[in-house]
C-alpha cells in the first residue's frame, strides 16, 4: 500500500506539470511516451516483442499519432491507416516463416487502440482550447481512476459477490457499484473545484454539474470494460503485471487500461453534448 500511495503521489505531480504546460507540445510528448510504453508492454506480454521488425513498425506508428493535429488527422486518417496495414502485411510476407498472422493482428490492434485512444486527450485541447481541454482530461482520468479507487475500498469493505471471478478475482459487484457512486460524487466536486480555480485565474467556465453526474456512470462502465479487457489479456498469456515502472501499480497498461476506453468516449460525446463552456 505504501508503494502504491507513493507512486500515486508522484504520478499526480507529473500530471500537474503536464496540465500546467497543457497548451504546449509537452502534452503531445507525454501522450506519445505513455502510448509507446503501453504498446511495448502489450507487445511484450503477448510475445510479439520478439518479432522486432513488427514491434518497431507498431512503435513508430504509436509515436507519430500524438503529433498529428486533429484537423490534419481528418484529412489523412485513411492514408495513415492504409500505409500502416500495407507495412504490416509486407512484414508478414517477408517473415512468414517466423511471423504469424496472429502476431500481426495483435500488433495492428495495439498500434491503433493505444495511441488513438490517448491522443483524444490532445484533440480535446485542439477542439476546445486549454481551459476546457483540461476539464475534459480531468473528466477522463476521473472516470477511469476515481471509479477504480472507490471500487477498491468499497469492495474491500463490503464485497461479497465476484464480478468476474476468472478474469479479475478481486473485483466485486459491490465494489463496482460503490465505484460508480464514488466517481460520480467525487467528479462533481473536482469539477466544482476546477471551476473555482478557473474563476480565480480569470478564465471562468460554466460546468453542467447534473450532466457530469449523469455521465459518470457510463464512463465508469466503460472503464470497467477496459480494465477487464486488459486483465483477460494477462490471464490468457500468463502475465501478472504489464510492467514494474510504477511500483505498487505495475506497468503503464496496469494504470491506463481503463482510460483507453474512457478517453474516446469523452471525446465523442462531448462534441455532441458539452459538459462545460467558457463564460
Amino acid at each position: 500500500m505504501k508503494q502504491r500511495i507513493i507512486s500515486s503521489l508522484i504520478g499526480l505531480v507529473l500530471l500537474g506539470i503536464v496540465l500546467f504546460l497543457f497548451d504546449t507540445i509537452v502534452v503531445n510528448i507525454a501522450v506519445a511516451v505513455i502510448g509507446v510504453i503501453g504498446v511495448y508492454e502489450l507487445l511484450a506480454a503477448t510475445g510479439c516483442w520478439k518479432h522486432r521488425p513488427l514491434s518497431c513498425l507498431v512503435l513508430v506508428f504509436s509515436v507519430v499519432i500524438p503529433f498529428v493535429s486533429e484537423r490534419f488527422m481528418e484529412q489523412v486518417l485513411a492514408l495513415i491507416c492504409y500505409i500502416y496495414v500495407v507495412g504490416l502485411f509486407c512484414l508478414l510476407l517477408k517473415n512468414h516463416e517466423k511471423l504469424h498472422i496472429e502476431q500481426v493482428a495483435l500488433g495492428f490492434t495495439f498500434g491503433l487502440l493505444v495511441p488513438f485512444s490517448l491522443t483524444t486527450l490532445v484533440y480535446q485541447r485542439d477542439i476546445w482550447g486549454p481551459t476546457l481541454g483540461i476539464f475534459y482530461v480531468l473528466l477522463t482520468l476521473g472516470g477511469a481512476w476515481l471509479s477504480d479507487t472507490g471500487a477498491y475500498f468499497v469492495g474491500r469493505a463490503f464485497g461479497k459477490h465476484k464480478l468476474a471471478p476468472y478474469i479479475s478475482p478481486k473485483k466485486t459487484v459491490e465494489g463496482a457499484i460503490g465505484g460508480v457512486i464514488f466517481a460520480a460524487v467525487a467528479m462533481v466536486l473536482v469539477a466544482w473545484g476546477y471551476a473555482l480555480v478557473c474563476q480565480q485565474m480569470g478564465y471562468p467556465i460554466q460546468v453542467y454539474y447534473l450532466k457530469v453526474f449523469c455521465f459518470m456512470p457510463l464512463l465508469t462502465g466503460v472503464s470497467i470494460i477496459g480494465d477487464l479487457s486488459a486483465s483477460i489479456i494477462k490471464r490468457q498469456f500468463g502475465v501478472k503485471d504489464y510492467g514494474s515502472i510504477m511500483p505498487g501499480h505495475g506497468g503503464v497498461m496496469d494504470r491506463f487500461d481503463s482510460a483507453l476506453m474512457v478517453a474516446p468516449l469523452v471525446y465523442i460525446v462531448c462534441q455532441w453534448m458539452p459538459l462545460a463552456q467558457l463564460i
